[in-house]
């Protein structure tokens, strides 16, 4: 009972701080944040999501570990882990980002969008419901306001605090895992679909005011429109590590 407590006050933490969503730990057998194991772990999920590494390519461990001043084994043990949740993927000695095709990209947003839609049925989602522990209100349009350039990283913080209205910690944590595979594509989708800040705006005013039903069916557009544009969010992805030819 206490390792649920402290896994489920770990993963508040991202939503009260609107932060990237894989940065903290959502599981008990994380190590202090002081711990070489953590430390890897985290500077890995950053690396993950700033998509530094082309899709298929060898994750370097040794250079990693130089940068973070520390042997290669926690990096190792840290890409093991983010193997189990599906971040990378261990190739003979080597561990690699995953390569998404424009139909498996689809699945998971697809995917993303079926654990929100999950919340709106939930009975733990109605007011007063919940045994999470109380968290302050956020208004989402509010901190977007404060933080424009941050839009999709609020966007984020935004679904997680919906998805936390369940009460469900595997949900809660699937949730998690989704994102974070599609982290490495917003880049792409800033090319595509241009500048975020509005779409994220919309999103937030109807989260804090509502209606709940108008919000699901924004938050419905908002990975269709991502579902059907996955083929070319995959090529632009792609052409990110390119060589430029002369």
């Amino acid at each position: 009972m206490q390792a649920r407590r402290v896994a489920r006050g770990s993963f508040l933490s991202i939503a009260l701080t609107v932060g990237k969503l894989g940065e903290p730990g959502v599981s008990s057998s994380v190590p202090p944040s002081r711990d070489s194991f953590a430390l890897a772990l985290s500077a890995l999920r950053s690396r993950l999501r700033q998509a530094i590494d082309a899709p298929g390519a060898a994750i370097p461990i040794n250079l990693i570990a130089q940068e973070l001043r520390l042997s290669p084994t926690p990096v190792r043990e840290a890409l093991s882990r983010l193997a189990g949740e599906e971040l990378v993927e261990k190739q003979g000695h080597a561990y690699t980002r995953p390569m998404l095709d424009g139909a498996a990209l689809a699945e998971l947003y697809n995917l993303r969008w079926l654990y929100l839609a999950r919340v709106g049925s939930s009975p733990a989602a109605k007011p007063g419901v919940g045994r999470f522990p109380h968290r302050p209100r956020l208004v989402f349009s509010s901190l977007l306001a404060q933080r424009p350039g941050e839009a999709r990283d609020v966007v984020d913080a935004m679904m997680l605090d919906w998805i936390l209205k369940a009460d469900d910690l595997i949900l809660a944590q699937a949730f998690r895992r989704a994102s974070e595979r599609l982290a490495p594509l917003q880049f792409a989708e800033a090319e595509l679909f241009g500048d975020p800040t509005t779409e994220a705006f919309d999103l937030a005013r109807l989260y804090d005011v509502g209606p709940h039903a108008e919000l699901r069916r924004a938050l419905r557009s908002y990975h269709r429109r991502r579902m059907a544009a996955a083929p070319a969010l995959v090529r632009i992805a792609a052409s990110k590590y390119r060589p430029d030819i002369v």
